[in-house]
Parts: C-alpha cells; structure tokens; sequence
C-alpha cells in the first residue's frame, strides 16, 4: 500500500524500550503497565490444550483429574517466572513433567506439532497446525491477548500510524475472526 514504508521486522521474546527508540511499534503478549506508553489490545483469543495425535497415540489421553500425570509439557517460559504451579486449561499440572520451557508462542506450537508434549496455545493456531485440541470443554481463564503499543510522539506521525494501523489489522486476522 505505501511503498515508501520500510518495515524491519524484529521477532524475539526480549521487549524492546519504546521510550529509548528501539523500536516503534510493539506487540506483546502482556499489556505494559508504563503509563506514558499507548497501548491498545488488538486480538484476544481463546486458549485450549493441544497435543498431536503420534503423542497422544505414544502417551494416550490425560485425565483432567490426574493432573497431567505421566505426560511431557510444553511450557511457555515467561509463565513459569510467576507461576507457583503450572496451570493448563485450567488444570493444575502438578503430576506432568515440564519436557521444554520455550520463550515464544510459535516455539510452543512447534514443539507441540513435533510430539514433545501437551500445550496451551490459541485455539486458532492449534486448528492450523492440524493438533488435537484436548479437553475442549475446558479453556484457560484468561484468553490470549495481543497489545499494540507505542511512544505517544510517534502516534502523530503518519508513517508510524499507517504501519500500525496495516499490522494491527494483520494481526486481527490471523485467526479469520478479528478481535
């Protein structure tokens, strides 16, 4: 649409500061809490547990009540930082073994996809990935949100806003639902 506009597009679980100029425009998966920062939500998706079906023919089934018991996890890093127990669609998985911490969304649904153990994951990415939704009558309490945020000066400037609002936008579609 505008071909003057470079983007250079950075994918990594380090947050960039905003109010140094490392970047323009973020997403995260956490909605910051700096006050002088715009941050709007731009997804909000529903969670659900995954496996793939050679792990689930290798390990069967979980229960919900045992807790995992007896199955690998995949686990999403920064999550286990302030957890005191590893919860999956709401289940306490005190029993499982934590087979990989990985620091990205995309890492956790490869590492499903490859067998390696049960995750939580967008409802969307696990269709798309072709996985076995565990448990679909159970989802985690919070949805996975996706925060746009950006140092208010830029919000002013029309490349910045034509760039965010064209991201925003892709972003939103990714499930084929929007916010």
């Amino acid at each position: 649409r505008w071909p003057q506009i470079r983007v250079d597009l950075q994918v990594s679980a380090q947050l960039l500061s905003l109010a140094h100029r490392q970047a323009d425009i973020a997403f995260r998966n956490v909605r910051p809490d700096t006050p002088d920062l715009v941050v709007r939500r731009v997804a909000s998706w529903p969670v659900g547990l995954f496996a793939s079906a050679a792990y689930l023919e290798r390990f069967g089934q979980p229960l919900p009540e045992d807790e995992l018991r007896g199955h690998h996890l995949v686990a999403y890093a920064p999550y286990l930082e302030n957890a005191s127990c590893l919860t999956l669609a709401g289940v306490p998985a005190r029993q499982g073994r934590i087979a990989a911490a990985v620091p990205s969304s995309l890492m956790v649904r490869k590492a499903v996809a490859a067998g390696i153990g049960v995750g939580e994951m967008p409802l969307w990415m696990g269709e798309r990935e072709g996985l076995v939704r565990l448990w679909p009558d159970r989802r985690r309490a919070h949805d996975y949100d996706v925060w746009m945020v950006m140092h208010p000066d830029l919000q002013r400037t029309a490349r910045v806003r034509a760039a965010a609002e064209f991201l925003s936008e892709a972003v939103q579609g990714m499930d084929g639902r929007g916010v």
